[in-house]
């Protein structure tokens, strides 16, 4: 049985907050997801892991809007990013208008992104956050936020 998360991640995929700011978002996220069945944890790491969000299909370019292949071009360069690195190159080039991008700013289907500091919430019950409570996660932090909502 699958399990509803919601991750709360800087927008910049390499930046971590400090101890204090990520206590700070950490309380915020516990009150504004205070019927969540589940724990509200903080998970870090020295290289930006992949958040895919729930249906993760396809992805497109951030510039031209054309879809990109999923299966071959975009799995490619993910394996790329991270073979034989401890701290993956998100940088690409896509193949459809040539433009130079990052992995994290590839236009996916439904809100994916690449972080190495992640506010986790299981089983938050609830809907998605508001704009306003998504700045209020992002001043808490220091640093602008997004949500991705999964299933593991």
């Amino acid at each position: 049985m699958s399990e509803t998360v919601l991750y709360l991640i800087p927008s910049d995929p390499y930046w971590q907050p400090d101890q204090v700011a990520s206590s700070r978002a950490m309380v915020l996220a516990e009150e504004l997801c205070s019927d969540a069945l589940g724990d509200v944890e903080v998970d870090e790491s020295d290289a930006p892991a992949f958040i895919n969000g729930a249906g993760l299909e396809s992805v497109s370019c951030p510039r031209c809007g054309a879809q990109l292949d999923f299966h071959g071009w975009w799995m490619t360069r993910m394996d790329e990013a991270y073979r034989d690195r401890s701290v993956p190159s998100l940088a690409v080039k896509v193949p459809c208008c040539g433009t130079d991008t990052t992995l994290n700013d590839l236009v996916y289907n439904v809100p994916s992104g690449f972080a190495r500091f992640r506010l986790r919430v299981w089983s938050p019950n609830r809907h998605m956050l508001s704009d306003e409570d998504l700045t209020r996660i992002g001043d808490a932090l220091g640093h602008p936020a997004r949500q991705i909502w999964s299933l593991i």
